[in-house]
């Protein structure tokens, strides 16, 4: 095997081995129930998904309008 060989596979192995332990670690010290996490991050995305259709909402109507003030000056 020659040296670029190794270096990958060193690599890979490291970044295995990173990956695991960061997953132990954050499992082991998580500071609340994995139920109230996903409970969490559903009503973050609820609040975002909302917000999305209010952002959606007032664009349309911003396009709408500037639709409209454009016929006036067309016609």
């Amino acid at each position: 095997m020659d040296n670029d060989t190794r270096y990958v596979l060193l690599a890979g192995l490291s970044l295995m081995v990173g990956v695991v332990l960061g997953t132990g670690l954050g499992l082991l010290m998580a500071p609340q129930s994995g139920s109230r996490t996903r409970r969490q991050l559903k009503n973050m995305m609820e609040d975002a998904s909302e917000r999305a259709g209010e952002f959606a909402d007032d664009a349309k109507e911003a396009v709408t309008d500037i639709v409209e003030r454009s016929k006036k000056f067309v016609v």
